[in-house]
């Protein structure tokens, strides 16, 4: 397994390439979304990986990167410079980012961070505040601490899924946000709940493309709105269904239309 030793941290990650070989190709860096692994985008590579270069990573207390002690204070600036780090120790950069929910609130704050790294920007379900929701963060946690990490997101379908999701994409979903520990859980979504990046947008300059669910309690369509209107170039995607966790319901959809939106870009 390939490992990243960044700081206080080990970061896994993996890497698909099926570009020809005697390419030189450009990376697309996909981040999962809070409670989320490298597994949950994995159906994204047949489509991106012919052309690019894929990086997957498991953000620090996620999935099979080392977990931080209980008192740990999380920072979105950390987190994007987690980014950074495994991309230059890899050799990586300069990246498209693709960026799920939490994973594209982790690519605001990386395209502002570090523009030099960044080629473009795909946010999926995205938003630059957690709190332009029409959720209730602390039911989340009461069920997540009556139910478990596995339970809660099996009795959240309905808030997540277009109605008439197969069950075993459900399941499948809250068997992968179980490998993020409660402990994990619990200190990590109150804590993006709070970030407001909002005055940073008109700062990222890059490409950036905007994928979202025309009903989605999470990230509703408004905040698409404010996004497309604050950010400098980006343009909007809207699929006609209810749900939020469009990055998984709808791979083939997403991750064609990213294809399509960086093979319109010029190469650098």
């Amino acid at each position: 397994m390939p490992t990243a030793h960044i700081d206080d941290a080990t970061i896994f990650y993996r890497i698909d390439d099926f570009t020809d070989p005697w390419a030189a190709p450009e990376t697309v860096h996909l981040h999962h979304a809070a409670a989320g692994n490298t597994e949950r985008l994995r159906t994204w590579i047949p489509t991106l990986a012919r052309h690019y270069r894929v990086v997957r990573m498991d953000a620090r207390g996620h999935g099979r990167s080392s977990m931080p002690a209980r008192d740990y204070r999380w920072s979105i600036e950390r987190l994007a410079r987690d980014v950074r780090d495994l991309i230059s120790e890899a050799g990586l950069g300069p990246v498209h980012y693709a960026g799920a929910s939490a994973g594209g609130i982790i690519g605001l704050q990386f395209a502002r961070d570090y523009p030099e790294l960044v080629r473009s920007l795909t946010l999926v379900a995205g938003t630059p505040r957690m709190a332009q929701t029409r959720v209730d963060y602390g039911e989340w946690l009461d069920r997540i601490a009556r139910l478990g990490v596995r339970g809660f997101f099996q009795s959240d379908g309905a808030t997540r899924f277009a109605p008439g999701t197969a069950a075993g994409l459900i399941d499948w979903f809250a068997e992968t946000a179980a490998q993020t520990p409660e402990s994990e859980v619990i200190t990590f979504v109150p804590y993006m709940a709070s970030v407001d990046l909002t005055d940073l947008l008109p700062e990222i300059k890059t490409p950036v493309l905007l994928l979202a669910c025309e009903d989605d309690d999470i990230t509703p369509r408004e905040v698409q709105q404010i996004l497309l209107d604050i950010l400098p170039n980006a343009r909007l995607i809207v699929y006609p269904v209810r749900g939020h966790n469009i990055a998984e319901q709808l791979p083939d959809r997403c991750a064609a239309d990213t294809l399509a939106f960086l093979q319109s870009l010029p190469r650098r």
